[in-house]
């Protein structure tokens, strides 16, 4: 999963939402200690969320399906493709309408720019700055966002050509994801209550 869908599954507090887009910008359980209680919840159903989305036999079937070097970063491209599913539905699986989700972000974002990690409070200036929580079934965004990961990983790959994985296999795409998605949501209703009866004891 990619912001927009870490967004949406931690739906509930501020705390949680930033914890969603803190989960990649933390590390091991003493990052988890410097930060809010609730931050920390959102961090750890971040990792979840990865957890069991990589698990999920929708995804490890879309996976299995690419051709080399497809296959090792298919991964990596579908958790951002995955986000423009989730755009595309979003009538279905978005808590507000989209306009008003990006308003609130940024503006969660730019009220704790001061406690966020520096590369993430630059990210969310360049987010709002790009209209990025709308414009996810954009191909001009897409490629931005297959660009800029390309150049985080620094090796030859096909990365930035993240597009082709959308044209080649769109329709399996959103099959996964509409199979994925509605898991994740119950599995995170019963994450949910479980640290509720925990927190209650």
């Amino acid at each position: 999963m990619n912001h927009l869908a870490h967004l949406v599954l931690a739906d509930g507090s501020d705390g949680l939402r930033l914890g969603a887009l803190l989960g990649d910008h933390v590390k091991g359980r003493e990052g988890l200690k410097a930060l809010p209680e609730s931050w920390a919840r959102g961090v750890l159903l971040h990792r979840h969320i990865d957890a069991w989305s990589d698990r999920h036999p929708a995804v490890r079937a879309f996976l299995a399906r690419l051709e080399p070097p497809w296959r090792r970063y298919g991964g990596v491209i579908s958790d951002v493709l995955f986000d423009t599913m989730l755009s595309r539905h979003w009538e279905r699986f978005g808590p507000v309408p989209l306009e008003r989700f990006a308003r609130s972000t940024d503006a969660l974002l730019a009220r704790h720019a001061d406690e966020l990690p520096e590369r993430l409070a630059l990210f969310s200036v360049w987010a709002r700055q790009h209209q990025l929580w709308q414009r996810y079934q954009d191909r001009e965004m897409l490629a931005q966002i297959f660009a800029g990961l390309a150049r985080r990983h620094q090796r030859k790959s096909p990365l930035a050509r993240g597009l082709v994985l959308l044209d080649r296999h769109e329709a399996e795409l959103e099959s996964a994801f509409l199979t994925l998605f509605p898991d994740l949501q119950a599995r995170i209703q019963a994450w949910s209550e479980c640290q509720s009866s925990m927190s209650s004891m």
